[in-house]
Order: C-alpha cells, then structure tokens, then sequence
C-alpha cells in the first residue's frame, strides 16, 4: 500500500500557485488533494501514478486479477520486474 503525507490545499491556493505544486508532485510522488468550498474537489497527481493507477484498474478488470497480483508480488520479491513502461508496451503488443 502506498504511504504518504496527506497535503490538502483549498482550490484557490492552486490557482494562485499551481506550478509550485506541479513540481512538488512530481519531485515527491505524493498527491495533493483540493478542496472546494471545504469539500474534496480533485486529486493532482504525477503522470507516472496515473498512468500506474489506470493500469491497476485495467488488471483488476481481469477475472483471475487476484491470482496474477499474487504471482507479481512472488516475482518481485525474487527480483524479476520490469518498469511501468515496459509492461505497457508488452502489453499492448499482446492486444
């Protein structure tokens, strides 16, 4: 499960300073949540998290998503991975 530091901004402190939170997103990973009329109104997050949460939500479109998520976990603790882009390039070429 990912762990991070909840940062919580009102809207208004993303207009007036989007790019400071541009780049502290993608120096730290972390997403910052925005609120509007004191209520959560988006997420901002790097493009790499979203390209990997959208392929978690691909894989869990599967049936057997639990067994593959299993088999994952076992190959990365034997070291055998592979980065985000190269997964979804094989895995487009399988399409």
């Amino acid at each position: 499960m990912l762990k991070y530091m909840e940062h919580i901004i009102p809207i208004s402190d993303l207009q007036s300073k989007a790019k400071r939170y541009v780049e502290q997103v993608k120096k730290t990973e972390e997403p910052v949540f925005v609120t509007q009329r004191g209520r959560a109104a988006a997420v901002l997050v790097s493009c790499e998290m979203f390209e990997g949460l959208k392929a978690t939500v691909e894989e869990m479109a599967y049936p057997d998503w639990k067994s593959r998520l299993k088999r994952a976990k076992t190959e990365a603790r034997e070291g055998r991975m592979i980065s985000l882009g190269a997964y979804l390039k094989k895995r487009a070429s399988h399409k």
